[in-house]
């Protein structure tokens, strides 16, 4: 199948760059829809709305910079800090605009799973339903988030 000259500047601009060393695709060989659909399964599945998820990462995110690199309580033994990092990067999508790269470390000490939130991964994942690929060091596996931030319901 050939693609639109969109969806091949799309792909050009989530392989490694000079913006992103790794690129937003990590070693997951799926295409970016086969990505974007597998994920969201994993929400409707889980009974968890994007919209509520995104929420989570946000105010997860913003607690930790607020806190100016000091290591804060999100939930019962689930603690995030946050990096700061000068410069900022583009989305790899276009017209986007431009996103800080500073970073939200959460960790989740009772689970042992942890996930890196940035702006431009909220961003990502509300605006476009990507969580970034397999094997990406920023990736938000929409499952480690859900098991993260406790949205399960009780069964």
């Amino acid at each position: 199948m050939k693609l639109s000259p969109q969806d091949q500047k799309l792909i050009h601009n989530l392989e490694p760059s000079k913006f992103s060393k790794e690129g937003f695709l990590g070693t997951d060989t799926r295409s970016v829809d086969e990505i974007i659909a597998d994920d969201l399964r994993t929400l409707r599945q889980a009974g968890v709305t994007k919209e509520s998820l995104v929420k989570e990462l946000r105010d997860a995110y913003q607690k930790a910079k607020l806190a100016f690199g000091a290591e804060v309580a999100i939930r019962e033994n689930v603690k995030a800090v946050f990096r700061e990092s000068m410069g900022r990067i583009p989305s790899p999508f276009c017209k986007d605009g431009l996103f800080e790269k500073g970073e939200a470390v959460v960790i989740d000490h009772a689970n042992n799973l942890s996930l890196i939130i940035t702006s431009l991964g909220i961003n990502l994942i509300e605006k476009h339903d990507f969580f970034q690929g397999r094997g990406c060091r920023f990736r938000i596996d929409p499952l480690v988030a859900i098991k993260i931030f406790r949205l399960l319901p009780d069964t």
